[in-house]
């Protein structure tokens, strides 16, 4: 039976219905051909109340919905993602995304770090698998998307020149430095972090309870960053010796209190130039604020900069803890890790890394015992 002919509205366009909802197009052919994707969503099981809910509105809830749980400052990341990815895409409805749309936003993370990519890729990738499972798509349009590459590795453990200059170091900044090193806190741990109510030393243990975060430069105490993050861990000798004198935070600021943001950055600026300092055995001196007089003066006085970020000591706790022979899942709960991805990415690059060190250590001997062969044989040849 052919279909009806449809009457053109005044804007030029042609309508169909269908149980109360209206599907208009340039053409009436475009018109039935949306009509007809409609009714075959509604009998694939799609629900027919949310057909039109927008990306922005369903995030929105998806978030509230599925991280609940997590922390405040942790629940702000995963607004921020979302957002971005709004942003990036456009907020049309959630049914009319593609894997082109989602293409699209993957490739404008080119550049980020492999922290920054995994979580909002995995939050991307978990909303629209929420949003099949609510029947407001068939099928999760992130499936066929290619994850862009990562800055991974971007952090590194520290050389041994370098910590051997941390443990000589006398900054007011040490202490906090230590503790991320051998304890392997993050910054905003080790900020919040009180000796007197925080660490054991008879039973030689810290306990990570709390984090700082920053709002507009003002130190806001909350949560550590997962649920992980409210941890036990050891207290090595070599730490308890420095901490034991103190008796408040570890890192306060002049006042003894909470340092701010611009305070925490300054502290370790100063105490990068207190490294370097102790490393070229001088003072950097400018000898006035012009720039001619300090390039003129580095001329003369070669200077040994070093590039050192405080998540490097965590990273190297972490590496630390592998070089003993701690299994992974000790050290992703010593970490503060959510999960063993953190932890495991480290511990197998660190395994790659030792199984070329053994690789070329085979290869050396190898080549010297066929080298200390051939000159033997060329010493004592062979009689015919």
């Amino acid at each position: 039976m052919p279909r009806a002919s449809l009457k053109q509205r005044k804007d030029g366009r042609y309508c169909a219905k269908y149980k109360g909802k209206q599907f208009l197009g340039s053409t009436q052919s475009e018109a039935y051909a949306k009509r007809d994707a409609y009714k075959k969503q509604i009998e694939a099981g799609l629900r027919a109340e949310m057909e039109g809910i927008g990306l922005l509105q369903y995030a929105t809830s998806w978030v509230h919905v599925y991280k609940h749980h997590v922390t405040d400052r942790t629940f702000g990341d995963y607004v921020r993602y979302l957002n971005a990815f709004v942003n990036a895409v456009g907020d049309k409805r959630i049914s009319d995304i593609v894997p082109s749309d989602i293409q699209k936003a993957y490739n404008g993370l080119s550049g980020y770090s492999y922290s920054y990519i995994s979580t909002y890729t995995q939050l991307v990738n978990g909303m629209f698998s929420a949003a099949v499972a609510d029947r407001i798509i068939l099928s999760n349009p992130c499936l066929s998307v290619k994850t862009p590459k990562a800055n991974a590795g971007s952090h590194r453990a520290i050389e041994e020149w370098e910590r051997q200059l941390i443990l000589q170091s006398a900054h007011r900044f040490t202490p906090a430095v230590l503790t991320m090193l051998f304890a392997g806190l993050r910054r905003g741990e080790v900020l919040a972090l009180n000796v007197g109510r925080d660490v054991d030393f008879k039973n030689m243990t810290i306990t990570v309870s709390e984090a700082v975060r920053f709002d507009n430069n003002i130190p806001i105490i909350s949560d550590p960053k997962t649920e992980a993050g409210k941890r036990t861990i050891p207290l090595l000798d070599i730490l308890a010796d420095v901490l034991q004198p103190i008796q408040g935070l570890v890192a306060p600021s002049a006042s003894g209190t909470l340092m701010s943001e611009s305070a925490v950055k300054k502290a370790w600026k100063s105490y990068v130039i207190h490294l370097e300092t102790l490393l070229n055995s001088d003072i950097k001196r400018w000898y006035g604020n012009r720039k001619g007089q300090g390039e003129a003066w580095l001329q003369d006085h070669p200077w040994q900069k070093i590039d050192l970020r405080t998540h490097d000591l965590r990273h190297s706790y972490c590496t630390m803890l592998y070089d003993s022979g701690i299994d992974i899942k000790t050290a992703m709960k010593w970490m503060g890790h959510a999960d063993q991805t953190m932890t495991l990415r480290i511990y197998t690059h660190l395994t790659s890394e030792k199984e070329a060190a053994s690789a070329n250590k085979l290869r050396s001997k190898v080549n010297q015992k066929i080298r200390a062969s051939m000159q033997k044989s060329m010493q004592n040849p062979i009689s015919a």
